[in-house]
């Protein structure tokens, strides 16, 4: 009983990260409403895909400028540009919402404010993610599919709403994403967060297995189920009189069950359900969608709430692998925000277009498009698996020289053994000493590790991403704790520990 207090207290601490979770909740929102006429016809599943592509344009621009630039973005700049994507997405999404009124615009205007729509979307989307670029892992979860337990019933509402109708809320819901943004520079959340040891993302202790190999191949797999979902969703047998089947009321309470149970999952038993947990449960849903599917043809929407709760839970762990690459990274969040974007929902675009619109006697089949699927659903999972194995016991020097090799490709960390890193490498092994001895969070002691090689307070903030308030706030909670004064005692005290 005593452990089960400790454990909701423990979830209860983390509810200052709520407006994080608001906001990402209501740009999400948007970008399903925009989106989910894809559900209705052919066309429109041909109009999402291919606004999809069209944004990726834009978005490989905006990557390799971020990885040519030698430090993060100021965040007067993330700040305009968030605002500006906010007044974008609402706009563009009402304008859809107009489109579908007339009927008689242009279907390239449909496809360029569907493009618009998802672009803006996901720089809103990506915005509220850089808030969690120094939080725990534990934190990652819990706003991931957190935001994405409150989005999804929003959802599903505006979906049984008229198109034009259902659009015209998402983009008043999308503007209160501004608010919630004042709120958070005024009152950041991380000053009463009172961060959980860090297990790492992926569920261990060690760093060893917290490598750029992992993280590629998390990316790979998240890549072989995105082309799966593609199949899924551009399959033309799901197409019955002209429209797609919806999920039942039941799709909203079987999603909010598994990204809930995600986050107590991820919260008492971080070791596994970021890992293994997490892929053993899509390939679950996977797979059972697809039984559901060819058993129940004249009810395909139980295949489809399933289906839909496997796509809701791919978002979240992309999310979180976003902010696993952007707590390691060395190039701004938005960085890797865009090449999550990239790799999760440009290639399932394209193969929904494929499937839908240009090989249908081919794939009209439903039990090629099962086998198909299918077998992508179960690639994914096994390369995962043993990908992990691998990882956990690769430690030759080729190994580490592949490690290395990543490192500068991915933009992890600077993978030059000069003085300088070999002075951080020393003041983190001294900081985790000062944390294990006095209690230090996660957060607290990536702050003295910055404070003390000499940073400043607003250079710590703007390399954390927070506010120099926070700073200030976190340093006084240090002193407090190990009962020093000065920066200076802080080193000395580092250099006895």
């Amino acid at each position: 009983m005593q452990a089960s207090t400790t454990r909701l207290e423990t979830l209860k601490s983390y509810i200052p990260l709520a407006p994080i979770v608001m906001g990402l909740a209501l740009s999400h929102t948007a970008m399903m409403v925009a989106g989910f006429s894809g559900l209705t016809n052919g066309f429109e599943a041909l109009r999402s895909g291919l606004g999809t592509c069209i944004a990726a344009i834009p978005m490989l621009i905006a990557m390799g400028m971020l990885y040519k630039a030698r430090g993060p973005l100021s965040e007067k700049a993330v700040d305009a540009a968030f605002f500006v994507s906010i007044i974008v997405q609402s706009a563009s999404i009402m304008a859809l919402g107009s489109v579908a009124i007339d009927g008689s615009a242009p279907a390239g205007v449909s496809i360029a404010l569907s493009a618009v729509a998802s672009l803006s979307s996901w720089i809103s989307i990506l915005t509220w993610l850089r808030h969690m670029k120094a939080a725990s892992s534990i934190a990652a979860v819990i706003v991931a599919f957190g935001a994405l337990s409150v989005a999804q019933p929003v959802v599903y509402a505006l979906v049984l709403v008229p198109p034009a109708d259902a659009c015209l809320v998402a983009g008043m819901l999308g503007i209160l994403q501004a608010p919630l943004a004042f709120f958070i520079h005024k009152r950041d959340p991380f000053e009463r967060l009172a961060e959980a040891p860090n297990t790492g993302y992926f569920g261990f202790e060690s760093t060893k297995t917290d490598t750029p190999r992992l993280f590629l191949t998390m990316t790979a797999s998240v890549l072989a189920l995105s082309l799966a979902m593609g199949v899924i969703e551009g399959s033309p047998f799901r197409f019955v009189q002209g429209g797609a089947p919806l999920p039942d009321a039941g799709y909203v309470a079987v999603t909010t069950a598994v990204t809930v149970g995600i986050v107590v999952g991820a919260a008492l038993r971080p070791r596994t359900m970021m890992t293994t947990g997490i892929w053993i449960l899509m390939q679950g849903l996977g797979i059972t969608a697809l039984l559901f599917y060819v058993a129940f043809p004249e009810r395909l929407s139980i295949g489809a709430a399933l289906s839909t709760t496997l796509s809701a839970v791919m978002t979240g762990l992309v999310w979180y692998l976003i902010t696993a690459f952007s707590h390691y990274g060395a190039k701004d969040p938005l960085f890797y925000g865009l090449a999550g974007w990239l790799a999760y929902l440009v290639p399932r675009a394209l193969v929904q277009i494929a499937v839908g619109q240009f090989a249908q006697p081919l794939w009209g089949d439903p039990m090629l498009l099962t086998a198909l699927t299918g077998a992508l659903i179960l690639a994914s999972t096994q390369f995962v698996f043993i990908r992990l194995l691998k990882t956990a016991y690769s430690d030759n020097d080729a190994a580490q020289e592949s490690t290395q090799r990543l490192e500068k490709l991915l933009g992890l960390k600077d993978t030059q053994a000069g003085s300088e890193s070999m002075r951080k490498e020393l003041v983190r092994h001294d900081v985790a000493k000062l944390q294990e001895a006095f209690g230090l969070s996660d957060r607290e002691a990536e702050v003295v590790a910055l404070y003390a090689l000499g940073k400043t307070q607003q250079a710590i903030a703007e390399e954390l991403c927070i506010t120099p308030s926070t700073v200030r706030v976190h340093i006084k909670h240090v002193y407090a704790k190990t009962g020093l004064h000065s920066r200076q005692e802080l080193i000395d005290r580092m250099g006895k520990a």
